[in-house]
């Protein structure tokens, strides 16, 4: 098979000693990505219970608390 275009002229940067530009393209740089964890049974409780905590200010039973000085 016959070498692409493109590729015969990196390989002829290479050859002339300039900076090919595979090395430009982004890479991770030996950074491993981290994989994702899933929450605990202990983190899943703690997440609802704030999620449902009600406000006991806006709590209407009715009744109120009168103080007399």
């Amino acid at each position: 098979m016959s070498i692409s275009k493109a590729k015969k002229s990196r390989m002829k940067l290479e050859k002339q000693g300039k900076l090919s530009p595979d090395a430009l393209r982004g890479g991770w740089g030996g950074v491993h990505p981290v994989t994702k964890q899933l929450p605990t049974l202990k983190e899943k409780q703690e997440r609802m219970n704030r999620k449902h905590r009600r406000n006991r200010a806006n709590e209407g039973d009715g009744s109120f608390y009168f103080a007399a000085v």
